[in-house]
């Protein structure tokens, strides 16, 4: 989930911004994205903050083209937020929804999985790309598991945070998508899973939020042979936790997954599975 990492506090903004430092953030770090090597050189001059706030809620270049979608996304987000229903920032909710609104343009089958949906806004904004789909909304609602050696230390400070409402999830479906066929998991990743995958034939649109290393490869190796072709597969906290990374990294090297991972924001990040030529 987006707000994990404690925020830093307030800066006096300076009152320009020299153009060579922003020159020089897309020339310090070849391998990072532009928004986050600009944002590390930002950092010092307290501006990585408010600035990432306007890039978060800014349309990306394909919703330029839809504008009224990205507005409609953008609101819904926002009630969400307020709502206590999500903890994510807007880029990435808006990312689900299109992710969602994809696969039911282009015909890609199969149901929506929220793997770790904490209060069901996630769910939601996946649902609202697809209304008419099936969606699944795993998490145990007690907190956030112990993490593994797999993971780093600093994730033991967040074992039982995170505590997340079953009934929230279905207050957030009968206020925003009540049409929407739901399916609420309870239960830890290990026990939930094979009870639900009987039920679940094909995957369109994977929201793998577990954080941990252990959650993460438990999930794609449960349902990623599942997602269509066509299908996306959106690993929450690959930018976060270096348990999630190494996970996600594991797998698609143990498949042979070469599709390119597309950034979403500093966190989020997703692949598309191709579609047989």
């Amino acid at each position: 989930m987006s707000s994990r990492a404690e925020p830093r506090g307030a800066s006096t903004l300076p009152p320009v911004v020299s153009i060579r430092r922003l020159v020089a953030a897309i020339e310090d770090a070849p391998r990072l994205s532009l928004p986050r090597r600009v944002g590390r050189r930002l950092r010092p001059i307290g501006l990585d903050v408010p600035l990432g706030r306007l890039y978060d809620t800014a349309p990306s270049r394909s919703e330029l083209a839809r504008m009224r979608e990205y507005r409609h996304a953008v609101g819904l987000w926002r009630h969400l937020r307020a709502g206590g229903y999500t903890m994510i920032d807007s880029r990435r909710a808006r990312a689900l929804s299109r992710l969602a609104r994809a696969c039911e343009e282009e015909g890609v089958a199969g149901a929506l999985l929220d793997c770790g949906c904490f209060n069901g806004g996630s769910t939601v904004m996946m649902a609202a790309g697809a209304p008419s789909r099936d969606v699944w909304a795993f998490d145990s609602f007690e907190g956030l598991p112990a993490p593994g050696p797999n993971d780093p230390e600093r994730a033991h400070d967040w074992t039982g945070r995170l505590v997340a409402s079953e009934e929230k999830v279905r207050e957030a479906f009968r206020r925003f998508a009540p049409s929407t066929p739901l399916h609420v998991v309870k239960g830890w990743f290990r026990d939930s899973f094979p009870v639900a995958l009987p039920q679940i034939d094909t995957v369109g649109l994977l929201h793998v939020d577990g954080d941990w290393y252990e959650s993460v490869k438990l999930t794609l190796e449960t349902f990623e042979p599942r997602v269509q072709a066509g299908g996306f597969v959106v690993i929450d906290d690959y930018g976060a936790w270096e348990g999630a990374r190494a996970a996600t990294d594991e797998y698609r090297s143990a498949q042979s997954i070469t599709t390119p991972l597309v950034e979403i924001d500093r966190t989020a990040t997703y692949w598309r599975k191709p579609v047989a030529a």
